[in-house]
C-alpha cells in the first residue's frame, strides 16, 4: 500500500475554491483548480514513494506490470493501469464532447485520437452538479424550436425531421450552419423570454462565457440533469456531455481520447464527431447496489468499478485481491493500517493489499471492472 500525491489541473474551466475546499486546503486559490488526477495516466501520473525513492505510478507499473497490475489486468490491459480516478470541480462550463470506443479509435485516421483506449466515464455527484447527457427526444427539441419561433432554427428541425436519424442530422445542420453566429444570436434572443424553463436559463448561463458559440445551441438538443449529492451516471461511448457545475468524482478509462462539439475554442472535428455520436442513448441516474457494506455502481465496462462507503464507529477490512484499487478519502478521514488519509488524499492497493480502515470520511474505491 503506497500513499499517493495526485495532479490538480489547472484548467480555465476550474473552480477557485471547489478542490482546495474538499482537501482541506485555504481558498479561493490564486489560479483555477479544474481536476485532481489519481491514476497512472502518462500526461499526468500521480507520485509516490517505493523503497525510499519518489517514483511515478506509471513508472513502477511499466517497471513491474504483474506485479504492480496482477496477472490478469496485466494480460487484459498490458502495462497500464486501465482507469483513472479524479475529483471535478467545473465553475464553467466544459466543451460538449464525446469518447470513442475500442473500434472507433483504431480505425479513425491516423492522428485523431492520442491512443488506441475507448474513455468510457462515469460521474458520482459530491455536491449539486449541473450537467447535459445526451440528446433529448427530438419531438421535444422540435416543440421548444416553434416555440422560441426562430424561423431558420425552425426551418433546420424540418429539414432533419425527415432524416432516418432525425437528432443525428439536426447536430450535422447545426454544426454546419452558415453564420452561425447569427443563428446563435437569434436563438438566445428567443431564449431570454424563456428564462423560467430550466434548460433555457442553464444555456443563457453558460452563454455569458461563449457568446455567438453554436454549441449553445446544440446544448438545447440535450438532457440537463441535475445530479444531486449521491447521484451516479455511466457515460458510454459516443454520447455527447458536458459538465457546468458542482462538484463530483469521475472514474474513467485510462484514456484522453476526446472529440468537441462546441464550447471551446479547441478543434471541432464535425465529421468523426458525427461518425462516433450516439444521439439514441438516455444516460440517467442510476442506483447503486449494496455489496459488503459498500455502494457497487455498474460502469457495464471492464476498465472501472466504483464502489463508495461511509466510514462509522467500527472498522471496515478490505480484503486482497488480483486486481489493483485506489482509494480516495473525502468529507472526513481515515487510518488505512497506519497510513492516515485527510479528505482529498488517496492511496494504492496493489494486488494481495489488504487493509482495516477506522474513521469518519467518505471512501471511494476505484478498480477494474474485470470478474
Amino acid at each position: 500500500m503506497h500513499r499517493l500525491t495526485p495532479v490538480v489541473q489547472h484548467y480555465a474551466w476550474g473552480s477557485y475554491d471547489g478542490l482546495a475546499r474538499v482537501s482541506g486546503r485555504p481558498h479561493p486559490t490564486a489560479e483555477p483548480e479544474a481536476e485532481l488526477w489519481m491514476g497512472a495516466h502518462e500526461g499526468a501520473p500521480a507520485g509516490l514513494t517505493v523503497d525510499g525513492a519518489s517514483t511515478t505510478l506509471d513508472q513502477v507499473i511499466a517497471a513491474d506490470p504483474v506485479g504492480w497490475l496482477g496477472a490478469s489486468v496485466a494480460a487484459r490491459f498490458g502495462a497500464r493501469l486501465p482507469f483513472l480516478l479524479k475529483v471535478l470541480a467545473p465553475a464553467k462550463a466544459l466543451s460538449i464532447q464525446a469518447h470513442p470506443d475500442a473500434d472507433e479509435a483504431t480505425s479513425a485516421p491516423e492522428g485523431t485520437y492520442v491512443d488506441g483506449w475507448p474513455k468510457p466515464e462515469s460521474w458520482l455527484a459530491i455536491e449539486p452538479t449541473e450537467a447535459f447527457i445526451g440528446a433529448r427526444p427530438f419531438g421535444e427539441f422540435r416543440s421548444l424550436a416553434i416555440d422560441l419561433g426562430v424561423e431558420r432554427l425552425v426551418d433546420l428541425v424540418e429539414s432533419a425531421a425527415v432524416a432516418e436519424s432525425p437528432s443525428h442530422e439536426l447536430l450535422r445542420l447545426l454544426l454546419s450552419a452558415n453564420d452561425a453566429r447569427a443563428l446563435v444570436d437569434e436563438v438566445l434572443t428567443a431564449c431570454a423570454d424563456r428564462a423560467d424553463d430550466p434548460t433555457v436559463e442553464a444555456v443563457l448561463r453558460v452563454a455569458r462565457d461563449f457568446p455567438g458559440d453554436i454549441g449553445l445551441v446544440v446544448l438545447l438538443t440535450m438532457r440537463r440533469l441535475a445530479l444531486q449529492p449521491g447521484d451516479y451516471v455511466f457515460l458510454a461511448a459516443g454520447v455527447m456531455h458536458s459538465l457546468v457545475s458542482g462538484l463530483l468524482v469521475e472514474v474513467l478509462a485510462n484514456s484522453d481520447n476526446v472529440v468537441r462539439a462546441g464550447l471551446t475554442p479547441k478543434k471541432i472535428d464535425v465529421p468523426e464527431l458525427l461518425r462516433i455520436v450516439d444521439v439514441e442513448r438516455a444516460m440517467v441516474p442510476e442506483p447503486g447496489d449494496d455489496v459488503d457494506g459498500w455502494t457497487t455502481y455498474d460502469a457495464e465496462t471492464p476498465y472501472f468499478r466504483l464502489r463508495t462507503r461511509v466510514l462509522d464507529d467500527g472498522a471496515v477490512a478490505v480484503p486482497a485481491t488480483d486486481q489493483p484499487r485506489i482509494l480516495l478519502c473525502l468529507n472526513g478521514s481515515a487510518d488505512v493500517d497506519g497510513l492516515a488519509l485527510t479528505s482529498g488524499e488517496s492511496c494504492f492497493l496493489a494486488p494481495g493489499d489488504e487493509a482495516t480502515i477506522t474513521g469518519d470520511g467518505t471512501l471511494y474505491l476505484a478498480s477494474p471492472g474485470l470478474p
